[in-house]
């Protein structure tokens, strides 16, 4: 690829992950899921800004938060009509993602077992409140989730450590969603701490899971990390 080509790949991409993101949120029911919680939907729309992100770059993994982030502004599901609230924290989702990705790509084993350790804890934590709801969901959770970590350290064992980076960076960007967005909406006071920890739990923990396990499936597919000849991109 020449580097003429190179900027024109990013306004291909940017530009097909900003369509996605505003079918996402105007024609589809996922971009944010009804739930009956003090946030009022749950959503998975960012992901098309951390595969962005990962895939091209900060830039375009920032272009593709802004349009998520204008697009949760106008969305009748997003009650909260503040910008500093809805898009400013969202500015950050593509780039930290990009970050921790190159981070973590040629990180020892040591650090990416322990960044695995950190998400299965996570993931136990959202298990045992689902539980303490419905016994079996949560039982189920727990199971699915320490499945999915096994897998991801076996990844790290055989030494492709771009499988577990790309899941770590789906998992931040994410948490970088979550957090950013929740701490400015404690700040402006349009939720209490307390209910803004109840949200982070109930959902941010599930959107990281989903975020990382797409953000994987996606990107090792179009990259082809996780063979032999793609392992180390």
């Amino acid at each position: 690829m020449t580097a003429l080509d190179r900027p024109i790949r990013r306004v291909v991409v940017a530009g097909l992950l900003l369509a996605i993101t505003l079918l996402m949120m105007a024609f589809t029911p996922v971009g944010f899921i009804p739930v009956p919680t003090p946030a009022g939907s749950a959503t998975i729309a960012h992901i098309p800004a951390i595969i962005g992100g990962i895939l091209e770059g900060p830039l375009v993994g920032l272009i593709v938060s802004l349009g998520f982030g204008f697009a949760s502004l106008l969305s009748p599901a997003v009650p909260v009509k503040d910008p500093l609230v809805i898009i400013l924290p969202r500015l950050l989702i593509g780039p930290v993602a990009w970050w921790v990705f190159v981070a973590l790509r040629r990180a020892r084993v040591g650090m990416l077992t322990g960044m695995l350790a950190v998400l299965l804890a996570l993931l136990l934590a959202f298990s045992y409140q689902v539980a303490q709801q419905i016994q079996w969901v949560g039982m189920a959770a727990a199971v699915v989730s320490a499945i999915v970590i096994v897998f991801l350290f076996v990844w790290v064992r055989r030494e492709e450590h771009a499988i577990v980076s790309l899941a770590v960076a789906g998992a931040a960007g994410s948490l970088t969603n979550t957090a950013l967005v929740l701490s400015a909406a404690t700040l402006r006071a349009y939720v209490t701490s307390d209910a803004a920890w109840g949200i982070a739990i109930t959902h941010g923990i599930p959107e990281m899971f989903v975020s990382a396990v797409i953000t994987v499936a996606v990107v090792a597919a179009i990259r082809q990390i996780g063979t032999r000849r793609g392992a180390r991109l």
